[in-house]
Formats: structure tokens, sequence, C-alpha cells
């Protein structure tokens, strides 16, 4: 117990860590995505309208990304229509657009979805940040000018993230 109680704090110090380096002057790209009604978009489309955007990469197969849904959700509808939002891209691929679809139908998400193909987001992350992208969840922090300020592979806390964004000009 001591040692699952040990790796949530180095896990809660991590996160807050990595999100407070952040990634700066790298704007949201055209990379490709489709809409749950099957008509493209791209991540530039989902990113700003002068207000933060955290982009979660997740996929229906994800248990920590089920554990997080809440959290998002939670994060999305205090600030939603206000300073921020939450988009989230499924790696499921575009061929599994009715299994997202379905997904989605079941689970408490109240931030909208798109579909990504997993190896193009991936090396768009990967661009982006510098860093080797090592699955979902994934996370993509936007500012209201659609700069990428901050990224995150793993587990993320509310705490965390409005902790960096209180600080941020």
């Amino acid at each position: 117990m001591r040692r699952r109680a040990w790796a949530r704090s180095v896990a809660t110090v991590l996160c807050t860590a990595l999100l407070l380096l952040g990634v700066s002057n790298v704007h949201a790209a055209g990379v490709r995505l489709r809409a749950l009604d099957g008509r493209d978009t791209t991540l530039a489309d989902q990113v700003g309208g002068g207000r933060w955007t955290l982009v979660m990469l997740w996929t229906t197969y994800c248990g920590v990304c089920r554990r997080q849904y809440p959290i998002m959700s939670a994060f999305h509808d205090a600030h939603q229509g206000r300073d921020a939002g939450v988009v989230g891209i499924a790696l499921d691929g575009y061929e599994e657009i009715d299994t997202v679809r379905a997904y989605l139908a079941s689970k408490p998400f109240s931030f909208p979805s798109v579909i990504g193909e997993a190896d193009i987001v991936s090396r768009a992350f990967e661009a982006a940040t510098g860093e080797a992208f090592t699955g979902t969840p994934s996370y993509l922090l936007f500012n209201p000018e659609r700069q990428l300020v901050a990224a995150r592979s793993g587990e993320l806390s509310l705490d965390a993230l409005e902790q960096f964004m209180a600080r941020s000009p």
C-alpha cells in the first residue's frame, strides 16, 4: 500500500513538473482529423476561438483514459463558454468511426471528440513537442492564441492544469 501511495505522489509531482515545463511557439497545425458526422476537419479547426484548449488523445480501449474522462469532463464543464474547453481525439482510426460513436454514446463525456489516425497524430505530436508519443492518454494544451504551451502523456490532474493556466499570461 505504501508503494502505491508513493508511486501516486511521484506521478502527481512528475505530472505537474512536465505540465509546467511547457512547450512554446508551436501553433496548432493542419493535422487531418474526421468529425463524428464524417466530414473532414483539422486540429487547427478544433483549437482556439480566443480560449484555452486542452486536447485529449484517447482510444476506446485505454483503461487510463476511462479514469480521465470524468476529470476532463469536469474541467470542460467548469470552463466551457468562458475561458477554456476540452476536445478529444480518438486514435482508433477512421475505419472505427461507428465504434467510436457507440463508445461515446455509452460513456459520460461532456466534451466533443473527433477521430484521428494514430500514426498521423503521433507523428504530429512528436514534431510539435520533440518528445516521443508514448500512447494514450496524452494531452496538448493550447493557449488562446493557438500556441502549444504544454504537452503531457499519462494521467493529468485537474489541479496541475488549473495551476498552469492561472500562472500563464
